[in-house]
């Protein structure tokens, strides 16, 4: 009787174990999965963040539209990065920018276009966003939907 009793409990507690793990293993792996979208998309941006860096590294700026035309070509680099890995500009990010450059434009006395370049240029680098606020960069399978 007693062993009857410590296999029941060992099958018990084995049954419990699978069912905890693969119970919970749906739940992690959705919180995970986007996680490690994200995470994926950290390693690019800092990986084409170095590329862009080296890119420019040998080129001096003696007036102020040689930094403009280096900071450019760093960007142009950065962009042509991110497309390599496989992310595209989010359209949704695009409409959510068009009122804040235009704010900042009047605001600033520029053009929209430059403003929507400033703001383009400060947001694509950025890892970590707002809940309100879209992401700069998704993967292209996704931007084409």
């Amino acid at each position: 009787m007693k062993k009857y009793v410590q296999y029941g409990s060992l099958i018990t507690t084995l049954f419990l174990v699978l069912f905890y793990c693969f119970d919970d293993g749906d739940i992690l792996y959705s919180t995970n999965h986007s996680s490690e979208v994200s995470s994926k998309l950290a390693v690019s941006i800092n990986n084409c963040q170095g590329i862009a860096a080296k890119s420019v590294a040998h080129l001096n700026a003696f007036l102020e539209f040689q930094k403009l035309e280096i900071e450019g070509r760093k960007m142009h680099v950065f962009q042509r990065c991110m497309n390599d890995q496989g992310y595209v500009e989010n359209p949704a990010w695009v409409k959510y920018a068009e009122p804040i450059t235009q704010r900042q434009a009047k605001a600033s006395g520029i053009s929209s276009n430059e403003a929507h370049e400033k703001f383009r240029r400060t947001q694509m680098v950025l890892i970590k966003q707002s809940a309100k606020q879209p992401s700069y960069w998704v993967l292209a399978s996704q931007g084409k939907q």
